[in-house]
């Protein structure tokens, strides 16, 4: 009888380690609030999972402390599979900025997908006797410690490329912290702050209210082609775009990584998912485990650099 039941509880266990992935329902966690440029694709993504994977995918927004609730939360997760980050770029300098975070992020998270990216523009109050970033930059130059700036708190992408422009054209400025992006659009709009990085796409609709002089990444925008790039306008090595990836613990299996990776490029490249975030100015793009890993190293060497010239400690 011994035996037998050695048997049966080993055939058992080999049953349950043979069944296919996903098995039960997937939490993808987003670290901010609904309605958030990260709670959007997150939920077009798990709608699309549920439906190739047979299994629901469904998304629970745990925000605060900068993001770093949720993302600790899911490092500390089983590596199962069923609990996954929608993480943002911002986490690759998460560390130098947040004195919150306690994790590290390529050996505490594993990288399964980027799923999206998007433009940030500069903005400035249309009261201010410029028209180009050259202009606006000799304007800053020539006025030392009277323009303001508006930041929705350290860390953050909009944070990142303020400090970036800030370090590369040496003005001096005074920074004005808000709460939330349309508290900082509302004053650029009344001249109460002068300038500000934000989402193109939050920007556009504003466009006969505020000044838009360009895009923060490589290539233009293909929402606002007329803008011209950072990198066209004054500032040859500027390159800071936002982005996402879907994230799961560390030591993830393979196999349920690219199960995952593949679902999410499936889900990415149909047609219907591609207009809906084109609609919202950001752009699908999929890529393997390995890729997205190499994007977080790259970023986590020019976060540290930005943060090391402007003197930036955690908050």
């Amino acid at each position: 009888m011994a035996i037998l039941r050695i048997l049966l509880l080993a055939a058992f266990s080999l049953s349950v380690h043979a069944q296919p992935y996903p098995s039960k329902p997937v939490k993808i966690v987003v670290a901010t609030g609904p309605g958030t440029v990260d709670d959007l694709p997150a939920r077009i993504v798990a709608e699309k999972l549920s439906q190739t994977l047979g299994q629901s995918f469904f998304v629970e927004n745990r925000p605060g402390a900068g993001g770093s609730i949720g993302q600790t939360f899911v490092m500390k997760s089983p590596p199962d599979g069923y609990t996954l980050l929608l993480a943002g770029g911002s986490m690759a300098g998460a560390r130098y900025a947040n004195a919150n975070v306690t994790y590290d992020l390529l050996r505490d998270f594993t990288p399964i997908s980027q799923v999206v990216t998007s433009e940030f523009a500069l903005v400035v109050n249309p009261a201010l006797p410029v028209r180009d970033v050259k202009g606006f930059i000799a304007y800053a130059k020539a006025n030392p410690g009277k323009l303001t700036y508006g930041t929705i708190g350290a860390g953050q992408m909009p944070y990142w490329n303020l400090m970036l422009f800030n370090s590369l054209t040496g003005v001096r400025v005074v920074e004005v912290p808000y709460k939330a992006t349309p508290e900082v659009l509302t004053d650029i709009i009344a001249g109460r702050v002068d300038y500000y990085i934000t989402g193109l796409a939050s920007s556009l609709p504003l466009k006969d209210k505020l000044r838009i002089l360009a895009v923060t990444t490589r290539n233009r925008s293909q929402a606002a082609p007329e803008l011209p790039t950072m990198a066209e306008a004054a500032l040859p090595d500027y390159d800071m775009p936002s982005w996402s990836s879907i994230m799961g613990p560390a030591k993830m299996q393979p196999e349920h990584v690219a199960i995952l990776s593949n679902a999410i490029g499936q889900a990415l490249a149909m047609p219907d998912v591609r207009e809906r975030f084109q609609k919202v100015g950001i752009t699908a793009a999929p890529s393997t485990p390995e890729e997205l890993r190499k994007r977080y190293e790259h970023w986590m060497a020019i976060f540290g650099k930005i943060a090391s010239d402007v003197g930036l400690k955690p908050q």
